[in-house]
């Protein structure tokens, strides 16, 4: 939906400034909940937790536009989208998180509907493939460090992890500013991407750390993965722009896969 409303902006600002966004949104968040006590948060959090997922997030931001620049969306959206698998692997590792076997069948589905829609939506303009092994390598960067964050996430889920998520953000800007990256905008364009920095990253990352603490790493993975589901829903509902007819079989089946995952979840408990 914010990409549609900036579509001159380049890859790396876009990206810079809605990390800064999202720094920002937290900042701000951190000072109204714990006043005084946010320079002890800080401190509090575990220098190891900070860089592991300050690290994935800004290295995943970075990996991602360069994989839009060897790689069509359709075909990065796919490759990205096998995140919950090496999650799921990680998490058997360095969590010792055993993964139920029905995990792996509502993986399947939903990667075969992450498929449907890439491969529809890239049908049109020719666009869904992959330049070479380096787009591919370079997505499956950016699933593994998305994996990456989410087992960080879960690893110290009895941590407020806001500190991490901030400087996360924070150093995608200056990442990208200090390699040169950052392209002049007008003022109202900046204001929507940090705006988007908020509603697009900072909220749902705040979401998604509480929800580390009760659900799996792989669950956790698995039900992002309905963004495939939603992305063209709100583009379609703000900008009129009718979605591709195989977002609605793949998008069947990425929700069938999430349902799966949590019907067999509840049957357990």
């Amino acid at each position: 939906m914010f990409v549609r409303w900036l579509p001159g902006v380049d890859p790396w600002t876009f990206n810079a400034y809605r990390g800064l966004g999202m720094g920002l949104s937290l900042a701000l968040w951190i000072g109204l909940r714990y006043g005084r006590g946010s320079v002890a948060l800080f401190r509090r959090s575990p220098p190891q937790a900070l860089l592991l997922s300050a690290g994935f997030f800004a290295l995943g931001s970075s990996l991602y536009i360069a994989a839009l620049g060897l790689a069509s969306v359709a075909a990065v959206s796919c490759l990205t989208s096998t995140s919950g698998l090496f999650a799921a692997l990680m998490a058997r590792l360095w969590l010792g998180e055993r993964t139920q076997p029905v995990f792996y069948y509502a993986m399947a589905l939903a990667l075969a509907g992450v498929a449907v829609i890439a491969l529809g939506e890239g049908a049109g303009a020719g666009q869904a493939a992959v330049q070479g092994l380096a787009g591919t390598l370079v997505a499956l960067g950016v699933a593994v460090c998305f994996a990456g964050q989410s087992v960080a996430l879960r690893r110290y889920r009895e941590v407020d992890m806001e500190p991490a998520l901030l400087l996360g953000g924070m150093a995608t800007f200056v990442l990208v500013a200090g390699a040169g990256l950052l392209a002049p905008l007008p003022a109202q364009s900046v204001a929507i991407l940090l705006f988007m920095g908020l509603v697009q990253l900072a909220i749902p990352l705040l979401f998604y750390m509480h929800g580390a603490r009760t659900v799996s790493t792989a669950h956790m993975v698995l039900i992002t993965m309905a963004d495939a589901v939603l992305n063209p829903l709100w583009v379609w509902l703000v900008h009129g722009e009718v979605p591709a007819t195989a977002v609605y079989g793949g998008g069947a089946l990425v929700l069938a896969g999430i349902a799966l995952t949590t019907w067999g979840g509840q049957r357990r408990t």
